[in-house]
């Protein structure tokens, strides 16, 4: 049986059987499109019209929607024939960032469940074959458009096309660079740590406290904290290596000794494994920097303004020196805009506190050190203004990248296309009436497709 002939067997659910009436079908799922040996589902397009709109982009027509997913479709089909790859530790990587994201949106771990309506467990389990195709699509993608350059003739013939009222106006920009000075984790502070979680789990274990409470009153974990600190159903993979080869480890019912992972210290209750599927609580706690640390940190961050003023310390020596910012220490300090991947932000785009610090400087002055929020904990940080673009109608000549972006994404869409028409020629694309209507940007339905619709 086909995969597709094997799904339609599942979807239909025969009720009413008696010796006296007919089958009654009850339709519990609907193929949107079929393309190739993939399928598009009602609830896909239903998944993604929700994620849309949460972030905050209405969805007035739905053929594109579909379009996007049959684009991903066919992707999916060429890279499963192509044999693409995909590993666990990168799925993994991709969905703990999403739900970061989404958690960061609506503000709370609750909000997110009571949103999608299941635990952060459930999405994560529920996500995770959905995410592993988007990098597969993703990386075919990637090797169909290829590496692509813009010349300056191409971008000067680009901006030449665009007539003057339409050319955008870009808002006033700036260049600046960061030391970011953290306050150093002593490993007599870890110590502390794992000495106070040995004491929380002796207790657990001695039945002096239930493991309930203890994450409640202890773990720093958001997702399970009020949750008895469980997690049910997990497939392996989802958590790093250090907690799953704990979970492991530990026998069913009983608790794993106090261990270290990049979040900080744990130790876990292995409640139930069938597989490569588990069930476990555990218990989360950080390692807190004491103040001296964060002292040392604002007297070392004093020091290089000094050393800064007078002349005795350049910017990027200062850098390569103190910084502890891996993402701009091997640039000179220089911040990159996530955006653009330019070193041009728009003030618009700037947190507060850099857009106040950096907003006060002329070119080539730093800041005074000010105390900031790093990754994981408060830091101290000296800004330079490296350069400053007034608000002005956008060309060539300050805005190459803005171009080279336009004209290189053009590229990219080009040879896309161009592949999508060839792999249309000798694929099997099959869409419901529902949507036969949409006017797509591709030729969906050529010769060896339209016979299918």
């Amino acid at each position: 049986m086909t995969r597709i002939s094997a799904f339609l067997a599942s979807v239909l659910l025969t009720t009413g059987l008696t010796a006296q009436t007919e089958p009654e079908l009850q339709k519990l799922e609907q193929i949107v499109a079929v393309v190739g040996n993939e399928i598009v589902l009602q609830s896909d397009v239903d998944a993604q019209i929700f994620q849309m709109e949460a972030s905050g982009m209405p969805v007035g027509d739905v053929c594109p929607v579909v379009e996007q997913l049959m684009l991903q479709k066919l992707l999916l089909h060429q890279a499963r024939l192509d044999s693409i790859e995909v590993d666990d530790g990168e799925v993994t990587a991709q969905i703990d960032r999403r739900l970061e994201y989404y958690i960061g949106m609506f503000g709370s771990v609750e909000a997110f469940e009571a949103e999608y309506g299941k635990t952060v467990a459930a999405w994560k389990a529920e996500f995770r074959e959905p995410m592993k195709e988007q990098i597969m699509a993703d990386r075919m993608q990637a090797d169909i458009e290829g590496q692509v350059r813009a010349t300056p003739r191409d971008i000067a013939d680009h901006f030449a096309s665009i007539p003057t009222d339409s050319l955008p106006l870009i808002p006033e920009e700036v260049r600046y660079s960061r030391i970011l000075i953290e306050p150093e984790l002593t490993e007599q502070q870890k110590l502390k740590t794992r000495s106070a979680l040995d004491s929380i789990r002796a207790e657990v274990v001695a039945g002096k406290l239930s493991l309930t409470l203890a994450a409640m009153r202890h773990s720093e974990d958001p997702g399970s904290k009020y949750k008895g600190g469980c997690y049910e159903d997990i497939r392996r993979g989802q958590f790093v290596p250090e907690m799953e080869a704990q979970v492991f480890a530990t026998p069913e019912g009983a608790f794993s000794p106090v261990f270290e992972t990049d979040y900080g210290f744990h130790f876990v209750k292995t409640t139930n494994i069938r597989g490569e599927v588990f069930s476990m609580c555990h218990v989360l706690m950080k390692s807190t920097v004491p103040a001296s640390a964060l002292e040392d940190a604002a007297a070392l961050a004093d020091s290089v303004a000094v050393l800064l003023s007078a002349d005795s310390l350049t910017f990027e020596e200062a850098v390569t020196r103190f910084s502890t910012e891996e993402d701009t220490k091997n640039q000179g300090g220089r911040v990159i805009n996530p955006r653009t991947g330019g070193l041009y932000h728009g003030v618009d785009e700037l947190e507060r506190t850099d857009f106040f610090l950096i907003n006060e400087l002329r070119p080539g002055e730093h800041s005074q050190p000010t105390s900031v929020q790093g990754a994981e904990q408060s830091a101290y940080a000296l800004y330079r203004l490296d350069g400053r673009k007034p608000a002005h109608t956008a060309n060539p000549q300050q805005d190459y990248e803005l171009f080279q972006m336009q004209v290189e994404a053009d590229l990219r869409q080009g040879k896309l296309d161009k592949w999508v028409t060839r792999q249309l020629a000798e694929t099997y694309v099959r869409l419901t009436s529902d949507f036969g209507g949409c006017d797509f940007d591709q030729g969906w339905f050529g010769e060896t497709a339209a016979g299918n619709r």
